[in-house]
């Protein structure tokens, strides 16, 4: 009988504690996996969430780059990974609502992710070379219809690229795309005059319009940059409802726990609110910025739509 009780107590002490330790999360390292090389704002973002999750949660938080194929190696390790909140990737808008329609991918954005929260904003600048005496949209509309004129973008198929076939298409009028491989060559290109304009990521031309090396002719969000606020929107420009926003969105595997989404959520929402992590990413162009995963999902069920639409009807094909 005694020994009858004694498993009875093992038996009730094991109901209470092993739910308990079964939910504990993180339990392990969690790894954030960046789709590029080292350097650039994904990066940067990626390392400062890492930084001030690891003091939050208790457990080491690593960022793991690997590039390569488009964003596309990176996603399919995640795809492939435990759907246990311990694996995540940071991605911006490109791969998950852009590349699906440009290319055949081995995941799909809209069922094998799914999205924590929206991190950052990342404002595309539509910027000219001074010399290029083209410091309004009236002086666009009119260089672009007197002579065949260029522009660079980040990559054919890329966030710049779409947003600038749209404006295009808003505006009426014909350019040649210049693609480059990132941002920063293309920021180099329009500062020296090898392109007259171009569509870029505010990370990496803000150094050169702070030096007025380049003239920032408007940021194609709904509401001015915060880290810039001089700067129209291209909608007060002249671009009326013009929006092309881009972001960044960390992502977990298709069957995560939902309370560690939320869980998660609320660890980005707490750290995007931190002044010290707010200075680093407005000194680099970026805008802090949180959401629900529900609010996300919706953002990027209509960029898709949104971007699917105007590749089709412009027929552009990815490098």
């Amino acid at each position: 009988m005694k020994l009858l009780h004694v498993k009875c107590c093992l038996f009730a002490l094991l109901v209470v504690f092993a739910p308990a330790h079964a939910q504990t999360f993180p339990s392990k390292t969690i790894r954030i996996i960046v789709p590029y090389a080292p350097g650039g704002s994904i990066d940067l973002t990626a390392r400062l969430i890492a930084k001030h999750l690891q003091d939050s949660v208790g457990q080491n938080v690593i960022v793991e780059n690997k590039p390569g194929a488009n964003a596309a190696i990176g996603i399919e390790t995640l795809v492939r990974s435990d759907a246990d909140g311990h694996t995540l990737v940071l991605l911006s808008d490109s791969p998950v609502t852009m590349n699906v329609h440009l290319a055949r991918l081995n995941y799909d954005p809209l069922t094998d992710l799914v999205p924590i929260s929206k991190v950052v904003s990342s404002p595309i600048i539509l910027a000219a070379n001074p010399k290029a005496k083209i410091a309004s949209i009236p002086d666009l509309i009119a260089a672009a219809k007197d002579k065949p004129l260029s522009y660079a973008v980040a990559g054919r198929g890329s966030a710049s690229h779409l947003a600038a076939e749209l404006l295009q298409r808003e505006l009426g009028i014909t350019m040649h795309a210049v693609p480059y491989r990132g941002g920063a060559p293309v920021a180099v290109a329009i500062a020296s005059g090898e392109v007259p304009l171009g569509l870029v990521d505010t990370a990496a031309i803000l150094p050169m319009i702070s030096s007025g090396q380049v003239l920032a002719m408007g940021v194609a969000e709904p509401v001015r940059a915060q880290s810039m606020p001089d700067i129209p929107t291209l909608s007060e420009a002249g671009v009326p409802s013009f929006s092309a926003p881009s972001w960044l969105t960390l992502f977990a595997p298709r069957g995560t726990p939902q309370d560690r989404i939320a869980r998660l959520n609320a660890e980005i929402a707490k750290i995007m609110a931190m002044a010290d992590a707010q200075r680093v990413l407005f000194a680099a162009g970026l805008e802090p910025a949180t959401n629900s995963p529900t609010e996300m999902r919706r953002i990027i069920e209509a960029d898709y739509k949104k971007w699917g639409q105007l590749i089709e009807a412009s027929g552009l094909k990815a490098e």
